[in-house]
């Protein structure tokens, strides 16, 4: 016998194996992809409403612990450099030693700031009529004043449900889903 015929014969896929799983491919892919955009756009939703929470609970731990009031407020800070309240919390907020101020405040009263929200997301009220652009004062007993409510939707699935951030008049936050009604339409 010569060596040829130890040989197994020839392994390996034919065309028509080929087109069969490339066709079952592009089907799972048409089916998945709209549906992993919705998935990660509720995580960023939530991701960044997580943030806002942790702002506010970080301003009413500050205004007790420092016994002073302390503001959380919109700020473009984190990507201009210049420290002013303004704008609304898409484009970033800061922490500020004091009481909320218009303005140019000195830059020895910032306390921490955070960096600009996703173009796709929104920031509202909990009735979605506007956005929500107040500054947040906490007094050195913690409470902030009145109740707000602090809703983020997304821009690219208006029907997706929100994350609201749910503050009473003592200052306490909570995260709550789906927590108002999200604008089908941007507002300018």
């Amino acid at each position: 016998m010569d060596r040829k015929s130890y040989r197994s014969p020839a392994s390996g896929l034919t065309l028509m194996e080929v087109m069969l799983v490339l066709g079952l491919l592009s089907v799972l892919l048409t089916v998945a992809v709209p549906a992993f955009q919705s998935i990660q756009q509720s995580l960023q939703v939530r991701t960044e409403a997580l943030r806002l929470f942790t702002a506010l609970n970080l301003a009413r731990s500050e205004a007790v612990s420092r016994n002073h009031p302390v503001t959380l407020c919109p700020s473009a800070y984190a990507h201009t450099g210049v420290l002013s309240c303004g704008g609304d919390y898409r484009s970033g907020w800061v922490l500020l030693r004091g009481e909320s101020t218009p303005g140019l405040l000195p830059a020895n009263d910032l306390l921490r700031a955070w960096a600009p929200m996703s173009a796709s997301l929104d920031v509202h009220n909990r009735g979605g009529s506007q956005r929500f652009a107040d500054a947040i004062s906490f007094q050195p007993n913690g409470s902030a004043g009145r109740n707000r409510t602090i809703m983020v939707c997304s821009r690219v699935l208006p029907n997706l449900a929100p994350w609201s951030v749910v503050m009473n008049v003592v200052g306490r936050a909570r995260l709550v889903r789906g927590w108002g009604e999200c604008p089908l339409e941007s507002i300018a």
